[in-house]
């Protein structure tokens, strides 16, 4: 990079700051970054506000609405066509552009990076896997949400010099670990969207039986999709999503619970609710699948499920014993702040823009 100007960045998201991947992984580290003068930033985002907003709370866009949605879309492509002209750098944030597309934007601008934290190369669209090793094949430096992610990205041909891990950061001052919490209670918890509320479903009847013989346990679910728990439903809370909602109320929980299938979509997950649940200072229970292997580590931060049964004996050991559970919700705290807070991520994660910028075209 010339040390004359700032750094020009383009930023294409995939959605606005309403969406999660892209407020964590992009505008976040921008905020965070807002005071350092070498990085001149300009984001466009692939979705409307509107349209996150409707993806967040999971209502159904109607015809019309879906049609207006795509005619945004065109002219965020166009935008990002032109923005490429004049950047320095452009990183694209999980979305898979058209084969024909990915080939323009690399034409206009050769400094090009890709941010992943999903299992984008098995999602809708035409030959996502295809599109998504071009993506990788035409970028010069890709981001990585966890080792699990580099891997799957080494295996569709990137090459391994060009791959970089960043797990989601947190911002862990946000997280006033522990407040809130009743010590009368024990609070279960999770948070998610109405997608994913199937993965917590999955598990409902075992926390149903474990709270069955334990009047003290309380269910604090955010960002679910509300679902019937029966005889339970007084002591359950759904709350909806919101950035006051998932740092203030995560801080309520004993333990946080992360359930995932064991196939080749949720290998590519980052999991980031378990980052979230140790900045909060809540102990972890969480699948051994993906990157939840790289995060939680099991009897110091938390522990991992491995049969169906085990939810309820892990979170009966917790509620025995508050004082290993909060242990290790305290090193769960630790870790957080030592691995994954911006202040630890955001001078890796413009390093490597910065890196990029200094390449010849």
């Amino acid at each position: 990079m010339r040390a004359e100007r700032a750094l020009k960045v383009l930023f294409f998201t995939e959605g606005t700051r309403t969406s999660a991947a892209s407020r964590i992984r992009v505008y976040n580290y921008l905020d965070y970054h807002r005071q350092d003068q070498r990085i001149e930033a300009r984001t466009v985002s692939f979705t409307s506000e509107s349209y996150c907003r409707r993806i967040v709370s999971g209502q159904p866009a109607a015809r019309v609405r879906r049609l207006l949605e795509k005619f945004y879309q065109l002219l965020a492509l166009l935008r990002l066509a032109l923005g490429a002209l004049s950047a320095d750098v452009v990183l694209i944030q999980r979305v898979l552009l058209p084969v024909g597309l990915q080939r323009l934007i690399r034409r206009l601008n050769p400094r090009l990076a890709y941010d992943f934290d999903d299992a984008v190369y098995l999602g809708g669209g035409r030959s996502p896997d295809k599109r998504f090793a071009l993506q990788l094949a035409l970028a010069r430096r890709v981001i990585a949400v966890s080792r699990a992610a580099l891997e799957e990205a080494a295996a569709r041909g990137a090459a391994r010099d060009k791959l970089a891990v960043l797990p989601s950061p947190v911002d862990t001052a946000a997280y006033k670990a522990g407040s809130g919490r009743d010590d009368a209670l024990f609070t279960i918890g999770w948070v998610g969207s109405p997608a994913t509320t199937p993965y917590l479903e999955s598990i409902w009847p075992q926390l149903e039986h474990f709270a069955g013989a334990e009047a003290r346990v309380r269910f604090l679910f955010i960002g679910a999709r509300p679902f019937d728990t029966g005889a339970f439903a007084a002591r359950t809370s759904f709350l909806d999503w919101s950035p006051e909602a998932e740092t203030k109320e995560l801080c309520r929980l004993d333990a946080g619970l992360m359930p995932l299938k064991d196939d080749l979509w949720c290998r590519g997950k980052g999991g980031y609710k378990l980052i979230q649940y140790m900045a909060a200072g809540a102990a972890c229970l969480a699948s051994p699948v993906g990157a939840n292997l790289e995060i939680v580590v099991e009897g110091v931060t938390g522990y991992f499920v491995r049969g169906e049964q085990d939810w309820e004996t892990l979170l009966a050991r917790l509620l025995a014993d508050r004082g290993h559970c909060r242990a290790l919700g305290e090193a769960g705290r630790k870790r957080a702040l030592e691995l994954y807070d911006y202040s630890v991520l955001a001078p890796q994660f413009f390093y490597l823009l910065e890196e990029i910028g200094s390449l010849q075209p």
